[in-house]
């Protein structure tokens, strides 16, 4: 380390920093992954790329429960992975699955009304909790038509995030309307930020101040995302929906594989793009990292794979500069 770092430890944690023998590296190499050595309480048995990784009880584990009982109780775990999601759902009411992350958006009121319409006790339990997780539309600032400061605000004011929450995502989710970070750390206080809400009169008249009344002479522009998700298509819809109807904008959706998507909004081809971001580690600052100056490279094609969008303002990287240093929890939030 070159100067203080709260979030340090919490890097250490992760799994880009776990220890694993130096001899298992250089047996597998890249294909560690799949032959992983550890010391966790279950090993690998076998991987089906895209398909199944079954995990099964590592009878050498160390770990005994207060009654005198080897940890772990099971004898297997068998990780699924189906492409679509009503399959999957399908799957778990047959009884094959014992559990599933995220439901269908077009299947969560059928999921609901069966928990109300449940007699006695369901035949399975819904669990919600907030994510440490953002899903955001990005616009390049470097370009001629986002480096507008104006533009950019009239496309915030335009969306309606609690109408896309509540009924796109079926309640599935929260409306990012403070800021870049989710509202699920404590100590954070992120209703202190003032982000955007739908006022759909004022975007109209910071559009017009920015040189386009009513969209007039607006470019074409299209919106960048990723195949393999459903709901990814089914918001950007909404988006380009509201955009046409409150600031008379017409935008073009372009679905394409991750690979390609990720390569070309880094590397400054995306002029509108949707993305998102899972935590590394719980801190506010992974989010607020996604907006740090520094790490823009200096040319447009160069890759800039962190503040992709290529944000920069003096202010924030001052303060944000700080902050890393800052090891006292409650002055870092400040």
């Amino acid at each position: 380390l070159n100067y203080s770092f709260s979030g340090f430890l919490q890097i250490l944690s992760t799994p880009f920093t776990w220890a694993f023998p130096k001899e298992a590296h250089e047996k597998y190499g890249i294909d560690m992954r799949a032959n992983c050595v550890g010391t966790g309480p279950f090993k690998v048995k076998t991987v089906k790329e895209g398909e199944a990784v079954v995990l099964i009880r590592n009878e050498n584990y160390w770990k005994i429960d207060e009654h005198g009982n080897r940890i772990p109780y099971l004898d297997a775990i068998k990780f699924t992975f189906l492409k679509e999601k009503k399959s999957e759902l399908l799957e778990f009411k047959k009884g094959n699955l014992d559990m599933v992350f995220q439901l269908p958006i077009e299947m969560i009121d059928d999921v609901m009304g069966e928990l109300e319409d449940a007699t006695e006790s369901a035949s399975f339990e819904l669990q919600v909790t907030p994510a440490l997780a953002i899903h955001y539309y990005g616009f390049l600032h470097k370009s001629d038509l986002f480096n507008e400061v104006l533009v950019r605000k009239a496309f915030n004011y335009a969306i309606d995030r609690e109408s896309i929450v509540t009924y796109t995502l079926q309640g599935e989710g929260r409306p990012a309307i403070y800021g870049i970070v989710p509202p699920a750390f404590k100590g954070y206080d992120y209703e202190a930020i003032q982000g955007y809400t739908f006022q759909p009169e004022k975007a109209s008249l910071l559009l017009a101040e920015a040189g386009y009344p009513n969209g007039e002479n607006f470019p074409k522009l299209t919106l960048q995302l990723n195949s393999g998700g459903s709901r990814n298509v089914q918001i950007a819809e909404v988006i380009q929906k509201q955009l046409k109807e409150n600031l008379n904008i017409d935008v073009t959706l372009n679905v394409m594989p991750w690979g390609q998507h990720l390569e070309n909004y880094e590397t400054g081809k995306a002029l509108f793009w949707r993305t998102g971001w899972i935590a590394d580690y719980p801190d506010p600052e992974n989010f607020l990292n996604l907006l740090y100056g520094p790490h823009i490279p200096e040319n447009l094609s160069d890759k800039s794979y962190i503040n992709s969008v290529r944000y920069q303002s003096p202010i924030f990287d001052s303060l944000f500069s700080l902050a890393l240093r800052e090891v006292d929890d409650v002055k870092r939030a400040e």
